[in-house]
């Protein structure tokens, strides 16, 4: 499978990254470079029709934005497969690795061109260590996402 080329962030993609955080709070003036030193080992990605974004069953705990384009998101049951739902920029992806470690629960493919910011767990856990109220605010927002 080819792996995403990385992109550039500018500060665009920082407004977009900061807004489905929820950062405002923490960063009024979020920027490309606060979206750098922040996550230094996060980035954006190209990805191209139908290449996996995350599948289900493998381990991760990154957490993915799309910022422009789109994904379809599928679960297998057995051997039935169900398209749960197709989602657009904006959309926080895989934020229950924040919370818990295991498995996937569903494939995400890119439905389209599409880039998409993943953020690295390893900067996660550097925030949930190092800034306990930004960390705080990343797991009630997971929770509040999980339902």
């Amino acid at each position: 499978m080819e792996q995403p080329v990385r992109l550039k962030t500018d500060d665009a993609v920082a407004a977009a990254v900061s807004e489905a955080l929820m950062l405002k709070d923490f960063f009024p003036e979020f920027n490309a470079e606060h979206l750098q030193k922040l996550f230094p080992h996060s980035g954006l990605f190209q990805y191209e029709p139908e290449a996996v974004v995350m599948r289900q069953g493998d381990l991760g705990r990154d957490i993915f934005i799309v910022y422009f384009g789109g994904v379809r998101v599928q679960q297998a049951f057995g051997s039935m497969a169900a398209e749960l739902a197709a989602l657009g920029p904006g959309t926080l992806l895989g934020e229950m690795a924040m919370l818990k470690d295991g498995a996937r629960t569903a494939t995400v493919v890119a439905s389209m061109d599409s880039q998409i910011f993943r953020l690295d767990f390893q900067d996660l856990q550097y925030i949930l260590k190092n800034n306990p109220p930004l960390g705080d605010h990343l797991r009630d927002l997971a929770k509040k996402r999980q339902g």
